[in-house]
């Protein structure tokens, strides 16, 4: 039995980027509010304003309804595949690796990069650049995986491709 260095949970502030759609959509359906203070008397039938106004009113209810009809379908998105994957882990539905980290690259600090290495001829590759149910974490901010050589044991899902990390476990050689 090792130390156990990561498990998949959820952390609602790795979903703080869904908010940018729900932002996005109460600032249209405000848009109508503003645009006859800025305005005066552009919300009167028959003034100078009154079309501006009224396409700035239907613009910000459809274009708010869809921004927020977009954020409530990430958001579930994103729960929906947290739930599969907590599950899969939970009933062991996962595949297994273990041995040495191999050809470790570190992504740098300022980013632009992934993180990458292989155990055993399985890659991984991670960026906490990316809103993903999974380990993400680079060493440069605090991540667990830190260098060629360390033994760990690593329990995967292939997502189209691509190895998402739900556990990590050090193990003695």
């Amino acid at each position: 039995m090792g130390t156990i260095l990561y498990e998949l949970h959820f952390d609602w502030t790795d979903s703080l980027p869904l908010l940018i759609p729900l932002v996005v959509g109460l600032g249209f359906f405000f848009v109508f509010k503003w645009y006859p203070e800025q305005n005066t008397g552009a919300n009167q039938r028959g003034s100078s304003g009154y079309t501006g106004y009224v396409f700035f009113k239907w613009m910000g209810w459809i274009v708010g309804v869809l921004t927020i009809i977009l954020f409530v379908c990430l958001l579930a998105a994103h729960i929906y595949d947290f739930s599969e994957k907590k599950n899969a882990l939970e009933n062991n539905e996962v595949l297994i690796v273990e041995g040495y980290v191999e050809q470790y690259h570190a992504m740098p600090f300022e980013g632009h990069d992934t993180e990458h290495f292989e155990i055993n001829g399985v890659f991984f590759e991670y960026t906490n650049f990316e809103l993903t149910n999974g380990y993400n974490v680079p060493a440069c901010y605090g991540g667990v995986v830190k260098e060629n050589g360390q033994y760990l044991k690593i329990k995967y899902v292939d997502n189209l491709g691509y190895n998402v990390i739900l556990y990590i476990e050090e193990l003695a050689p």
